[in-house]
């Protein structure tokens, strides 16, 4: 398999893009989640997909425009992940399916995971007890020099990528909130770390248990 989507697939990152993601789309919608987790379990066409998220609304957005972004986002997050994966989003108690939404993104988000394993991690180890804005910075910089169409992003689409990300971090429970951005601890539950095992991603299970 080569698709960059695929979650099996660590070897396939050949542009800005595939390394950024869908960050931008928005955080972890932990509940839009697990509606969309459930609706993929049972494979729906193109026309029941549309039916489902614009006619009737599974979401409960304001608009057709909001539920087919954030659904579209979270379908590209888990869209291949094994059926067991999906199951336990939809069905399982809201921290595993945090957990998995978690992993799924960093997956999505190379960016976003190598900070997890990079910045996140390096605080941790020097007992720090918050991250700041500056790290994101810092770190976004350091990614324009490795994926140099990074720097010709908009100003308000890497504002927007530096406020989900911490958005997500926090919705982690990694932040304890995206203005105070104290570290907290995460303690990955058993059921992901052997699902992450499973579809070989021992490299996200580092970027989440940060020890």
């Amino acid at each position: 398999m080569t698709s960059t989507n695929n979650p099996l697939n660590k070897h396939a990152i050949k542009t800005h893009k595939d390394y950024l993601g869908d960050l931008i789309g928005g955080s972890l919608m932990i509940k839009e989640s697990q509606i969309v987790a459930e609706l993929l379990l049972k494979k729906p066409s193109q026309e029941e997909w549309l039916d489902a998220i614009v006619n009737r609304n599974i979401l409960q957005k304001r608009s057709d425009a909001s539920a087919k972004r954030n659904a579209a986002t979270i379908k590209k997050r888990i869209e291949n992940m094994p059926d067991e994966y999906l199951e336990q989003i939809a069905f399982g108690s809201t921290e595993l399916s945090t957990q998995l939404m978690f992993a799924a993104t960093l997956i999505n988000s190379t960016l976003l995971a190598d900070f997890m394993r990079n910045v996140v991690l390096d605080a941790k180890r020097m007992f720090r007890e918050s991250l700041d804005v500056g790290d994101w910075e810092s770190y976004w910089e350091d990614r324009c020099r490795l994926f140099p169409d990074l720097a010709n992003m908009s100003d308000a689409s890497t504002y927007k990528i530096s406020q989900v990300a911490f958005k997500a971090i926090a919705d982690g429970g990694y932040i304890e909130t995206t203005r105070s951005k104290k570290l907290q601890n995460v303690y990955l539950l058993p059921e992901v770390r052997q699902l992450l095992l499973s579809i070989d991603r021992e490299d996200i299970i580092a970027a989440m248990e940060l020890i």
